[in-house]
């Protein structure tokens, strides 16, 4: 029973963390695109995803933003133009 009770723990745990559950169903994917859509003003029919490289809480993701190739990094659930990010870091020391 009482390994019953942990696996279902566990399970409830994992399944309800929103950084497994977003990167699972693609929202964060769809909250990228929506984002560079209006920091870039491109319609998000003319924005796709290129390649990405996911980690836990991380990601870069190259993307076509009407046809000019970019780079956004995501730091748990902030995404930031690539660039500003390096800006953004090298001011803070690291």
């Amino acid at each position: 029973m009482k390994h019953l009770f942990l696996a279902v723990t566990t399970a409830f745990v994992i399944t309800s963390c929103g950084a497994i559950s977003r990167g699972t169903t693609g929202t964060t994917e769809s909250k990228l695109i929506k984002i560079v859509s209006v920091e870039q003003g491109c319609p998000v029919e003319n924005i796709k995803i290129i390649d990405k490289v996911k980690g836990m809480g991380s990601g870069s993701y190259a993307l076509e933003v009407c046809g000019k190739r970019m780079v956004y990094k995501q730091a748990g659930t902030t995404f930031m133009e690539s660039s500003k990010m390096q800006t953004i870091m090298q001011s803070s020391g690291n």
